[in-house]
């Protein structure tokens, strides 16, 4: 099952290590970027910038940008009912994060990356996976995620709905984080939008390199199995 993700929440994730505007980008009368210049609020129209917040839908399961009034509105616990949740904007580097080999490869997923959230209106965690035609759902068996809850306690701070423990194995890397939600889903439209071939090119892979390298910057380091830090459990995690 693939998930639908919008264009304007990508935008921002496509375009961020850009420090100049393309040559082919469309621009207004003050040299500014005409795209950017009419990205508005999904929720009440006013234009944002780049660097604005996301809301999740749950109804539809996509991302909405939002402006910080908006956004603020629903970073209270039962804000946003079971319309919406802001997504928050923290990024742990896991330490000590236990998935092996054996277990990896019972996941049976074609690419060596993937992201697991949970999701509230399923009741359960959900298995997902970039590829070339979007983010595509794989089977995740409940006992599986348990056993990785049991030996990761971190996973138990997992916001549902707006934060993902994402995986990367490709080449060398034995990497885990928990990220926000819409960091998965920038990954994702980063291989749409590079992919070419069977392989998918030099290019992507430079992309797939850059946004990891540009992740490990941004990101705090945290224990898999010490639980979460005090002071640091998101609003909604599960108790």
């Amino acid at each position: 099952m693939e998930r639908r993700i919008t264009t304007n929440a990508l935008r921002r994730y496509l375009t961020r290590r850009q420090n100049t505007t393309p040559r082919d980008t469309p621009q207004d009368a003050t040299g500014a970027d005409a795209t950017a210049a009419v990205e508005r609020c999904d929720l009440c129209g006013t234009p944002v910038t780049d660097g604005h917040r996301h809301l999740v839908d749950l109804s539809s399961r996509e991302l909405r940008c939002a402006c910080r009034p908006c956004a603020t509105l629903f970073d209270r616990p039962g804000a946003g009912g079971r319309q919406y949740r802001a997504v928050p904007d923290r990024r742990w580097h896991l330490r000590g994060f236990a998935l092996d080999d054996a277990a990896w490869d019972a996941l049976r997923i074609p690419v060596r990356m993937a992201f697991f959230s949970h999701d509230s209106v399923a009741r359960r965690a959900v298995l997902l996976y970039p590829s070339p035609g979007g983010a595509v759902e794989s089977p995740l068996a409940r006992v599986t995620w348990a056993r990785l809850e049991a030996a990761n306690p971190v996973l138990g701070g997992l916001a549902p709905d707006v934060e993902a423990l994402l995986v990367d194995r490709t080449g060398e890397a034995r990497d885990h984080w928990i990220v926000p939600i819409d960091d998965c889903y920038a990954l994702v439209g980063l291989i749409r939008t590079h992919w070419k071939g069977l392989a998918g090119g030099p290019d992507v892979w430079r992309e797939i390199a850059a946004f990891f390298a540009e992740l490990r910057r941004g990101a705090a380091t945290m224990d898999a199995r010490g639980g979460t830090r005090d002071g640091n459990r998101p609003e909604g995690a599960r108790p």
